[in-house]
């Protein structure tokens, strides 16, 4: 084939994901054209990728509703050429339109979300790695007739501009190059899925006894900066990123840092594409889900032992509300059990 359509509008992390495997087949297949239709948001992720096309439906105006979707299947069809439909998505808004383009004479082809085999896992509580997203989104495009091989980290190639100011940034509060730099991003799209403030609080202090470290604060809207900014100010050495830089520049200061801590979040996927050691807590979901950061040691991944809860993984992406008023499976995992995991994995070291 020589020119496809893709679908993945959200969210932020899935969205990410597509960058390695968009390489991936572009590369193997010099004749290969792709348009991606995702949302304006994302578009640092795909800087700089030969024969990538972004298209960026207008979803709370032209291409809102359900009979936006007719308009956004004309506009799409408008662009002509295409061979087939890719849907990395699967969900109705996608499903529609790639039925739309069956009925011109377009195959689609869409992803298999391994719904079953993720729901076993947590009914059963027998916890067995599924394939990871990565590898899901591949198979569509075999189906396809297309191949590809994902090579390794980082993925994500960034403005130079964007490069620029993320030293800046670094200049502004004095740090140098050498400086050992902890980027931490204590949130996630659901409750489950949070450590919580106090514990990285207690770790920033734990890890500030040894070493002389800078810490950088990752997050987006209004209340996480709140919260965030509440926790810059706890020690000097602590530097909020939320909502001080662009996307672009964001991932370029993200790039530069020695170690992530994250939730599993969109965070932990940009962090782990930009090819940096990334350290996870996992709560309510689990790695075996297939969302795991991608590339990094399977210890990288801190959780509770398997038989520690019988409830948990209580869902595949952490939207169900937990049984405790705080989440034990997050409770369980101490500060002092991380700190001492970081230092086991040699992560923190003396600058």
């Amino acid at each position: 084939m020589k020119k496809v359509i893709v679908f993945r509008l959200s969210a932020m992390g899935d969205v990410s994901l597509t960058v390695p495997v968009l390489r991936a087949v572009l590369e193997a297949n010099p004749d290969l054209e792709i348009t991606l239709v995702t949302r304006k948001f994302f578009e640092p992720f795909f800087y700089n990728i030969p024969r990538l096309t972004l298209f960026f439906p207008d979803l709370k105006g032209r291409h809102s509703g359900f009979t936006g979707l007719f308009k956004l299947y004309a506009d799409l069809k408008n662009l002509a050429g295409f061979e087939a439909v890719i849907d990395l998505h699967g969900v109705i808004r996608t499903k529609i339109l790639a039925r739309l383009f069956k009925i011109s004479g377009v195959p689609g082809f869409s992803i298999n979300k391994g719904r079953k085999e993720k729901k076993f896992i947590i009914k059963s509580q027998y916890i067995r790695g599924l394939k990871h997203a990565t590898a899901r989104y591949l198979e569509v495009f075999e189906k396809a007739g297309i191949k590809g091989a994902m090579g390794k980290a980082p993925y994500l190639k960034l403005r130079e501009d964007a490069g620029e100011r993320a030293g800046k940034f670094l200049e502004k509060f004095q740090i140098l190059p050498g400086k050992l730099k902890i980027g931490l991003a204590p949130f996630a799209t659901h409750e489950p899925k949070v450590w919580g403030i106090q514990n990285f609080r207690e770790l920033i202090t734990l890890i500030n006894v040894d070493y002389d470290v800078e810490f950088f604060l990752f997050g987006g809207g209004a209340e996480e900066i709140k919260l965030l900014t509440e926790l810059k100010n706890y020690e000097p050495n602590i530097h909020l990123v939320a909502g001080e830089l662009q996307l672009s520049q964001e991932l370029a200061l993200m790039g530069l840092l020695d170690v992530m801590v994250s939730m599993d979040s969109s965070n932990m996927h940009l962090a782990s594409l930009l090819g940096i050691p990334t350290v996870s807590i996992w709560g309510g979901t689990h790695p075996a889900f297939g969302f795991y950061a991608l590339g990094q040691p399977t210890e990288y991944h801190i959780q509770i032992p398997a038989t520690s809860l019988k409830c948990r993984p209580c869902s595949v992406f952490g939207d169900k509300p937990c049984i405790y008023p705080i989440p034990r499976c997050m409770e369980l995992v101490k500060p002092e059990d991380v700190y001492n995991k970081l230092i086991a994995f040699k992560l923190l070291r003396h600058v």
